[in-house]
């Protein structure tokens, strides 16, 4: 009997050290589910920019209603991306913050840029000024997978 109670109570010790640890342990793969959660929200943005890049660059035969909706498409995910970075729990670095800031000026431009054109008429054929704020759509989707710590899924 005396045994059995000593060793009861080494296991309520090892349980307590045990249950210690996994709370780090627990901790820890909280904060990568929700870093890989970010990241991979930021893979289904960047399938939805690259279909409305491959129309600027006359690769893709994409039209202005097109676009437009895939610009809306963009928005939902990107309102995604935003939900999953404020799961992480933590403030955002400034270099986050600038680059969510450049992304969503970029998609508003191109709202603005898109609203009012033909429906029919090919994304190619866009005027230079729209051509770049989709580039630069690009271009700040990347510094924010950048910022995150996330692979470049585009390539």
């Amino acid at each position: 009997m005396r045994r059995s109670a000593v060793l009861a109570s080494a296991l309520v010790v090892v349980g307590m050290l045990a249950a210690g640890c996994s709370s780090t342990d627990e901790a820890g793969q909280k904060t990568e589910n929700a870093n890989a959660a970010v990241c991979l929200s930021l893979e289904g943005l960047d399938a939805t920019i690259q279909g409305l890049s491959s129309g600027v660059t006359g690769t893709g035969d994409v039209t202005v209603g097109q676009a437009q909706e895939s610009v809306n498409q963009i928005s939902a995910a990107y309102d995604t991306v935003e939900a999953e970075i404020q799961k992480l729990g933590e403030d955002v670095s400034d270099e986050v913050a600038t680059a969510q800031e450049q992304f969503a000026a970029a998609q508003m431009q191109i709202q603005d840029g898109l609203a009012g054109l033909d429906g029919d008429q090919s994304l190619s054929e866009l005027p230079e000024q729209e051509q770049q704020a989709i580039e630069q759509l690009s271009a700040s989707y990347q510094d924010l997978n950048s910022s995150l710590g996330c692979s470049d899924a585009s390539q």
